[in-house]
């Protein structure tokens, strides 16, 4: 479809899975959650800066845990994961879960990175992009890819449940690391099984996904409190939570395939 034909049918999206949703989803949180969406965007963008920097930097396994204490590593993945949960119940309870669920390909094939708001980069510049502008392209194109490697396999579970499956797999990796806190002789931790320099990247990835995720529904409802176009605010904001939700799925596979 062109891109009139695109902006018509995301904005039937917005209005069929979203708006209905969106007044609810406000009024909570303005009167009990507002300040929610400051601290678990906080959480997801301080282990995502964590996180990029193990990827970015470490030569091998080990050097994660060389660089950072165990206490440390154990409080990003923790973070991660309360970010992740949140994530996954505002972009539930606003509609824009059903709206991926339903329209995944769809939106993917025709999303451009140029439909994403400025403030997407200014989240890509807080967890320490260099160059945010090309970052953000990259992961739409890599959400795009992932859709198309889904579609030419069997998928087995929704994404609500593989979003919900992540949230125990990095419950069972805070558990790793507790472990090892837990553990008195500094030489009982060589037998704690320790986390690859993949695994965390999927954790990195997650905890971006998530903080993208959490600002653009915070942007769609006015949480935020930033001057944003009437697009952001509908279907833009469908777009936006698509690739945090694309970029978390990329970081589950990395979690599976460590």
């Amino acid at each position: 479809m062109n891109e009139q034909e695109y902006t018509e049918f995301m904005s039937y999206v917005f209005e069929r899975h979203v708006r209905p949703r969106l007044p609810r989803l406000r009024r909570r949180m303005f009167h009990h959650m507002e300040d929610e969406f400051h601290y678990h965007l906080d959480q997801a963008e301080r282990s995502a800066r964590v996180l990029r920097f193990i990827e970015s930097y470490s030569d091998d396994d080990e050097d994660a845990y060389r660089t950072f204490t165990v206490e440390r590593l154990s409080r990003a993945v923790s973070d991660t994961r309360s970010s992740l949960s949140f994530s996954n119940r505002i972009t539930e309870e606003g509609g824009f879960l059903d709206a991926y669920e339903s329209h995944e390909t769809e939106i993917l094939y025709g999303l451009q990175p140029d439909h994403l708001p400025e403030e997407d980069k200014e989240i890509l510049r807080e967890i320490g992009s260099i160059n945010p502008e090309v970052e953000l392209r990259g992961l739409v194109y890599a959400a795009k890819a992932r859709v198309r490697r889904v579609e030419r396999q069997h998928r087995e579970i929704s994404v609500q449940q593989e979003l919900k499956n992540c949230e125990a797999q990095l419950e069972q990796g805070e558990k790793t690391f507790q472990m090892a806190l837990e553990l008195k002789e500094p030489e009982s931790n060589k037998n704690v099984p320790k986390k690859s320099r993949r695994w965390f990247k999927g954790v990195g990835q997650i905890a971006q996904g998530s903080a993208l995720s959490i600002a653009d529904v915070a942007l769609a409802i006015g949480v935020l409190h930033l001057p944003v176009s009437a697009e952001t605010q509908t279907w833009g904001a469908i777009a936006s939570v698509t690739t945090g939700i694309g970029t978390i799925l990329n970081g589950v596979g990395d979690l599976r395939n460590e």
